[in-house]
Formats: C-alpha cells, structure tokens, sequence
C-alpha cells in the first residue's frame, strides 16, 4: 500500500495554474499510475466558491475509487451470506498475515451499506507454535463467524478478522491499526459503505480493543462496542470519546482482571464528563445481572446500528497520546504536523460561527494524580475548514488559550482538498482550507 506516495502526488496538484485546468479524466490518469513514478499534475491552486469545491470533490472521489481499482491485488474474496461457506481472504501487513472473512447481510441503504469490524475473543500466546497456531483464537474466530448468523444487524457488510499473530494478541497493537485502516478505505472506495456508519465491536479481548479504539480513534467510528470487556481510563482516554457513541456490556459477576470493576470507573468518568458537556458523550455501560464472563452478546449491535457519525462535531476533545507504538496526527477537523515534544498534550477546540476557540494543556484532569493544567505553548496544530463549517469568505477569528489572534482571512484550494482527502479517502474529511496555528503566537 503505497499511501504516504499517493498523499505526496496529491500535495503536487498545487504546482501550476487554476483548478479549472484540470479534468477529472486527467485526475483519474495520474491517480492510477504508480505512486513512485508520478510527476506533477498541472492544475490545481485557488477554488473561488463553495460551489467549486462541492463540484470538485466527487471528481476526487471517483478519480480515487478508480485508481483503487486500478492498484486492487485481488486479495479481497467476493462477498458472502453464509459465514459457514465463505472464501477465506487474506490481508498482508507487513510480515504478517490476517485471515479474513467477507460478508453481506441485506440489502444496500440508499447512502450505502453500514461496515461492521468484528473482533474476536482470545488473545496472545507467546508459546504458539506459529501465527494462526493457537486453538483458542481459531475457536473464538468461529464464534464471531456463528453471531454474524444468528445475532447481528442487517443490512451491512461484515469485515471479520482472526487475529493475525497469536504470539502477539492484541488488537491494538500497530499491525492492527493498519488494517482497520486499510479495511476502511478499501471498503468505502470499493464496496458502497457510507463512512459515517462504520462499527466496531468485539468480545472479550475483542472488546478490549473496540473500547481502545473508541478513545485513541474515534473519528474512524459511528460507534463501538466492548463485550465482555473492560479498559483503564489510561489507555482508553474517555474525553476523547466526546463525538463516537460508545457502549460496554459487562456481566456484575465477572471479576476476572477487574473487568466489572473497570467497566463502572469507565461509566462514572463518561457521566461526569457528560454532566458538563450534554451535547456530547453518547454512552452505555450496561451490567447484566447473574451473568460472568458470558453474557448476552444481541444487545450491543442493535444500539449500536442506531448511531451515525457526525464527522464535523462543533466541539473537539482530543487527549494525544501512542496508542501502541503510534500517535496518530489526526482527529476530525484538527491536525498536527508532527508529534508533540511532550505527551499527553490535551487539546479542546470549539466552533462558535465564524470563531474557532482552541485550548492546549499538558497535567490536565485527565492525568491521574494532577489536577492543576498548564497550557502548551509549544508547537502548532492545524485547524482544517469548510463552508459547511464557517463562512469561509470572511475572516476566522481564531482565540488560542484564552488570547484571541489576528483574524485570518484564508484561500480554498483543490491542493488543500485533495490533500486532505487523501490522508484517510474519507470524503467528509476534505477540507479546501487548512489554517497552521502556532501555539506560542500572538
């Protein structure tokens, strides 16, 4: 997967004259050569109006759903019904290799098939003879494949994993995160799936990395959902959960490694975040009574399918910090262009019209054992824009810390748009005007 190339020949659109000098046949062209042996596209700096970039970005995303067929390796089996019969896929990361069934249940919605992520039970055994060695992930593998039958929503498309390393399970370790990733983008440029209805939940160790998912990833998400599983509020920062529904079934007699009581601390520190933020938090921590480490597993998805994404929140909360070995450099509309010197760094942005309020901390609340915040004052974040958002043809006043900047007036560009896209091949997430915001400016 060449993507850090195809972002880098998307940044080339802006080396020449006007958008209007490129067509979408030509677009298509370049998207599908070989990233490595691409030139720059003539075209592509100043969009005038709104109207030109909601002209211009389904050109982008049928150039790019083009060149993804044009790149696809056939590792991808047909769509199945029965999870019984279907053909075994295969998906490569790196040295590692994720087996994979690929399933439909209904009919295609009108704005496109709802993606379901499912994650086994099971985990890690370091004295596994080999990769897909260990029987009890293969058993937990199949369960998954048995609930898809008798248990989960229609419609949607159905991505399901066995874990691709049995000596190393976990589900969010970095290998993991490239192929949910992956799974998304292949799945919404190939497969019909509407971006804002993308699920994902599991059992047990599953759950854990649904729950993991939910506070280190959660603009992927419409919702997720831990079953039979628990996370600590540090690896599973619940702030960041603002804007994705999140829901945990737990059994009250299910002790071992703290579960049940992990799930309640989980529970207590989303409604206290909630009691001060009303507009966000959209969670559930339901205990099943007289059950233990098995539980009813029907209840999560169907609360689940009822949640959709809201990819422009007007309100951002974002903790940054590694999830496994990763810090991820992007959560809705804000950005950063590298790693932060210091983690965790606590930012907090909010629209209010055409103002844009940003708050960046260190030793915030959510850092156990602190409760007095210092401001960051170092680095930059980027503050990613659309008309749907602001009035991009006035200026943004833009308040930092509590100290307000000089308004910006700002330029759309077919760069800035196809740049952005291509960072994820989310459509809601193009935006035609990125503002660079030096934390330590005046």
């Amino acid at each position: 997967m060449q993507r850090a190339h195809f972002v880098l020949g998307l940044f080339s659109l802006a080396t020449a004259v006007g958008a209007q000098d490129v067509d979408s046949a030509a677009l298509a062209a370049w998207l599908a050569t070989d990233p490595m042996a691409r030139t720059a596209l003539p075209g592509g700096e100043a969009l005038r109006t709104r109207a030109e970039c909601e002209e211009w970005l389904p050109k982008l995303i049928d150039a790019a759903k083009f060149a993804a067929r044009q790149r696809s390796r056939a590792r991808w089996p047909m769509l199945a019904t029965d999870a019984s019969t279907a053909e075994t896929g295969h998906l490569q990361l790196g040295d590692a290799t994720m087996p994979f069934v690929w399933l439909r249940k209904g009919e295609k919605p009108a704005r496109g098939f709802p993606l379901w992520i499912c994650l086994h039970g099971g985990g890690g055994n370091a004295d596994a003879e080999g990769p897909h060695a260990w029987a009890v992930n293969t058993k937990e593998w199949a369960a998954q494949k048995s609930l898809f039958a008798r248990a989960y929503e229609a419609p949607g498309l159905y991505f399901i994993p066995r874990m691709a390393d049995d000596r190393k399970g976990r589900w969010w370790f970095d290998h993991n995160q490239r192929a949910i990733d992956e799974v998304i983008r292949e799945a919404v440029l190939l497969h019909e799936v509407d971006p804002d209805r993308v699920y994902l939940m599991g059992i047990s160790e599953g759950g854990y990395g649904a729950i993991r998912f939910a506070g280190n990833r959660p603009d992927r998400f419409a919702a997720c959902g831990g079953m039979a599983a628990a996370e600590p509020l540090t690896t599973s920062p619940p702030e960041n959960m603002r804007n994705v529904a999140m829901r945990i079934d737990i059994g009250e007699r299910d002790t071992m490694y703290d579960r049940i009581g992990l799930a309640r601390r989980m529970g207590k520190r989303l409604a206290e975040l909630k009691a001060t933020d009303t507009a966000g938090y959209d969670f559930l921590v339901h205990v099943q009574e007289g059950r233990g480490h098995g539980i009813d597993y029907t209840l999560s998805p169907k609360w689940l399918a009822s949640k959709v994404r809201d990819p422009r929140p007007s309100r951002v909360v974002w903790t940054v910090v590694p999830f496994d070995t990763t810090v991820d450099l992007h959560c809705y509309w804000l950005a950063l262009t590298t790693q932060p010197a210091r983690l965790p760094l606590h930012l907090t942005a909010a629209i209010h019209g055409n103002r844009i309020h940003i708050t960046a901390e260190h030793d915030g609340p959510v850092d156990l054992g602190k409760s007095t915040p210092t401001l960051a004052t170092e680095g930059s974040v980027l503050v990613r824009l659309d008309d749907a958002m602001v009035d991009l043809d006035q200026p943004i006043e833009i308040v930092v810390n509590g100290t307000a900047r000089e308004p910006r007036r700002v330029t759309r560009t077919l760069a800035t748009l196809a740049r952005t896209y291509a960072e994820r091949f989310d459509p809601h997430f193009a935006f035609p005007v990125e503002i660079t915001i030096e934390l330590a400016g005046t």
